[in-house]
């Protein structure tokens, strides 16, 4: 993350010219983390379009592996920038955005007939999904252990009623 003096420095700018467009050095932080969120919302509706066509599960697993990635991005980004509580309602918020795309995604994979219809509301399912698997993912990161990722991978599957194939059993999941 780059100080706010050597931000701008390379703008050949002064300090108070921030504070001209911004109340607070947190506004700033709290601006590039939204920016962030949009960037990373695109991407995912991009991972999503170029998996058009896999299985449920194997795009599954390309966006898993892209959001380890994300992960290490956004705790760069944000180390120590912005108060826990400013993070805490931008990922929801971020989780919020991600509701839609998730909802269609499960919709036409049920239409496919990988995913058994749910018992309950499809957008509640959604954010029971979303706001699980970020809750499992961001707990203790040190220990981001195979015995986590299997978990969610059973989880995913039971709450979904897929009827995974051997090979997706015992193949491990990418995060």
């Amino acid at each position: 993350m780059k100080k706010l003096r050597s931000i701008v420095g390379e703008a050949n700018g002064e300090i108070g010219m921030f504070y001209h467009y911004f109340a607070s050095k947190e506004e700033i932080f709290k601006e590039a983390l939204e920016q962030y969120n949009i960037a990373y919302i695109a991407k995912i509706k991009h991972i999503i379009s170029e998996g058009k066509g896999l299985s449920f599960w194997d795009l599954m697993e390309l966006i898993f592996s892209n959001m380890e990635s994300s992960l290490d991005e956004y705790t760069k980004m944000n180390h120590g920038a912005v108060n826990t509580q400013v993070l805490m309602m931008l990922h929801q918020e971020t989780l919020i955005s991600l509701r839609p795309i998730f909802c269609k995604l499960i919709n036409d994979y049920i239409q496919r007939g990988e995913i058994l219809p749910p018992k309950a509301e499809t957008g509640l399912l959604t954010d029971f999904l979303l706001f699980g698997i970020s809750a499992v993912i961001h707990y203790n990161r040190e220990n981001d252990s195979e015995e986590k990722k299997e978990a969610l991978k059973v989880l995913i599957y039971r709450l979904l009623g897929i009827t995974p194939d051997y090979d997706e059993i015992t193949r491990p999941l990418m995060i």
